[in-house]
């Protein structure tokens, strides 16, 4: 407890308004800082746990914004080679028109010339579409010159469809695959690659006999080989084989390596094809729109999770403008009375100078 008296050495009254207008003025400096800044926590030090978890949520938000960019980019690319699969299917269903039309009995030869004419042109226009058609330089529908069915798993096994490209989009942040990426698998559209798997035949040319696979596609028919082991082997030199049926026991005549409509038995087998290559190409349209349905749902979460994240973090790091401006006045106003007190403390040794005269 302190006792009353006058002293000249030591004003402890000056002392208490100093230390008290030092804290004011510290008190009112952060306030500044805060209201020009706009942030409550302008460093580590003012709140270290809110700044940590701040800066976690910021982190968070970062890679949802760039994995929105991703997922956009994903919807663009399956776009722009949904739009390809179109084109391409108005293209089949004219080519369609045109096999219907040369398998009709009353087709003159020159007639058929002039549609054969125009069916080939349709057919290199699909190829030079499936090579032509890219995002940022990915080919989307190119799965290069090779023939359409390219894997067998093994002897007399099914043959698949060559594969154009597998596109892996990055639509989360974090670094787990299985639920933060999807990959996107796009099959080979060129008119080589685009018919009907005709099924197994016997090719026989002397001694050398061969079980193969047909497969007419837009514009040839191929025959494969495969192996015990898998794999599979494009046979050459067709014209020198004979055709059987599966049994070995049809002889089917000579084998056929291209499609035309200069005759109506070539013309329904180009036909088969194009029904064929249709429904393929209607697949891989409907494949394309099950992903942009996809990636649309995840861009939706991804604004919402983006939003909510954002808002997280603001609650933890911006400063309140209403409460804060109440604090700075409050402050303001301490920091100008306690200026006025000091002077007035200041003064109270003056009042000793009376006693001494």
């Amino acid at each position: 407890m302190s006792s009353g008296g006058l002293f000249i050495n030591s004003n402890q009254s000056a002392i208490i308004a100093e230390n008290n207008l030092q804290n004011t003025s510290n008190a009112l400096g952060q306030s500044l800082q805060r209201l020009s800044s706009g942030l409550r926590i302008t460093s580590a030090s003012v709140d270290p746990a809110g700044y940590e978890i701040a800066q976690g949520l910021n982190s968070t938000n970062l890679g949802i914004n760039q994995a929105t960019r991703n997922a956009n980019n994903a919807n663009s690319l399956v776009a722009i080679a949904s739009g390809g699969l179109s084109t391409i299917q108005g293209m089949l269903g004219t080519m369609q028109t045109l096999a219907t039309e040369a398998a009709n009995g009353t087709t003159s030869s020159q007639d058929a010339q002039a549609i054969n004419s125009e069916y080939n042109q349709l057919a290199s226009e699909i190829t030079q579409l499936s090579q032509s058609n890219q995002f940022n330089g990915l080919h989307l529908l190119d799965a290069g010159s090779g023939s359409a069915y390219v894997t067998v798993a093994s002897a007399g096994g099914t043959i698949e469809a060559a594969t154009a490209g597998t596109f892996s989009f990055q639509i989360g942040y974090n670094a787990n695959t299985a639920t933060n990426r999807i990959a996107v698998s796009i099959s080979g559209t060129q008119a080589s690659q685009l018919g009907m798997n005709a099924g197994t035949v016997i090719l026989s040319s002397g001694s050398t006999v061969m079980t193969a696979t047909e497969f007419i596609s837009l514009s040839g028919i191929n025959y494969y080989s495969a192996g015990t082991g898998g794999g599979v082997s494009t046979l050459g030199n067709l014209g020198t084989y004979t055709t059987f049926n599966a049994a070995g026991t049809t002889n089917l005549g000579a084998t056929q390596t291209s499609v035309d409509l200069l005759s109506t038995g070539d013309a329904l087998t180009a036909l088969s094809a194009v029904q064929a290559a249709n429904v393929q190409v209607a697949g891989m349209s409907g494949q394309l729109g099950s992903y942009e349905n996809r990636v649309t749902q995840i861009l939706n979460n991804l604004q919402t999770e983006g939003q909510n994240t954002q808002a997280a973090y603001s609650q933890i790091m911006d400063v309140n403008f209403a409460s804060q401006m109440a604090t700075y006045t409050l402050q303001s106003t301490l920091a100008q009375s306690g200026e006025a007190m000091l002077a007035q403390a200041n003064l109270v040794p003056q009042g000793l100078l009376t006693l001494l005269r």
